[in-house]
């Protein structure tokens, strides 16, 4: 970097406590999650103000990066013929032979969660119309999904948005 060359305001960045702060970039000013500031790129100063973590979550410094992080982690669970676990631990056969939603975010007024589905999709077993599997798992994230299906066993499709074009990719899975 020319440290005597102008720059556009919105690139330059702040200072905060003597810390560098990339133009855009937001930090807790403390260590209690109490105070979150950003670095405006209009007007190239710090901004800051009192937010909490929810309930759920706690403050904590992991891998170097202070965050709220969840207190737990909840988790849900389908195999064999189609046998379902909930989030909530009951647990139930469900022989439908359609595309349903395993889980995804219904809370979107929250702007902390990431939007995110999991789908099933059944078919019939054979001759046997009372009884199905999962044909396929697709699980959409980030703007990535991602399917792993019968067809292919040991591998997974991989649809990535990436800069203006879309990648389809099959990875062998590891």
């Amino acid at each position: 970097m020319d440290w005597h060359k102008c720059v556009p305001l919105k690139s330059c960045g702040c200072t905060y406590e003597g810390q560098y702060y990339p133009s855009g970039k937001e930090f807790w000013a403390d260590s209690k999650c109490t105070q979150q500031c950003k670095c405006n790129p209009a007007s190239a100063k710090v901004e800051c103000s009192k937010v909490k973590c929810k309930n759920s979550q706690v403050c904590d410094l992991r891998n170097g990066v202070r965050d709220c992080y969840p207190v737990s982690f909840g988790t849900c669970q389908g195999s064999g013929d189609p046998h379902y676990r909930t989030f909530d631990g009951k647990k139930f056969d469900f022989q439908g032979t359609c595309t349903y939603y395993l889980s995804k975010l219904v809370n979107t007024a929250d702007p902390s969660l990431v939007p995110f589905e999991v789908r099933v999709q059944n078919q019939n077993r054979g001759r046997n119309r009372a009884v199905s599997y999962t044909k396929t798992v697709e699980i959409t994230v980030y703007g990535s999904t991602v399917v792993l299906s019968k067809e292919n066993p040991g591998k997974v499709l991989v649809s990535m948005i990436m800069h203006k074009y879309i990648l389809n990719k099959v990875v062998e899975h590891f």
